[in-house]
């Protein structure tokens, strides 16, 4: 948090937005590809994908749009008619496709939770959330390391 006081007051709001959309982005998927890899593997399947769909509804898709607004401001006040150096591409190459991916995920939960979270669509489940959490750890890491900057 010291990075908030190194930067105009102006700026705080935004930051902290996209920081804590960010980190229940990352937080929701995990527990979103734990429930997903635990419903594959398990009896109570038909639970537990329902619990993975509605982590995606409830925590996910909010927690992504919180993120991707603070990140779209905080960059419109930091570089302002410039081009934003390349961890900031990083972070909006895994964003905007990452919306289409949460929206696969969710059709793909939802109808794993209609059959009861077995077959194909459950085996897809547990291994999309994990590809999509690898994406936001690459950006995690661009973001937090500024490689290049």
């Amino acid at each position: 948090m010291i990075v908030l006081y190194l930067r105009p007051g102006s700026w705080s709001l935004p930051l902290y937005l996209h920081v804590l959309g960010a980190t229940v982005l990352f937080g929701g998927t995990l527990a979103l590809t734990i429930l997903a890899v635990a419903a594959w593997r398990r009896e109570n399947a038909a639970m537990l994908a329902r619990l993975a769909f509605w982590t995606l509804v409830a925590v996910v898709l909010p927690a992504w749009i919180v993120m991707r607004a603070g990140a779209q401001w905080i960059v419109d006040k930091e570089f302002p008619g410039n081009n934003p150096p390349g961890w900031v591409a990083v972070g909006f190459i895994v964003s905007e496709p990452g919306l289409v991916v949460l929206l696969v995920l969710g059709i793909v939960s939802w109808l794993s939770a209609r059959r009861g979270g077995t077959g194909r669509l459950a085996a897809a489940l547990a291994v999309l959330a994990p590809v999509y959490l690898a994406a936001l750890a690459v950006a995690w890491f661009a973001m937090s390391a500024k490689p290049g900057a």
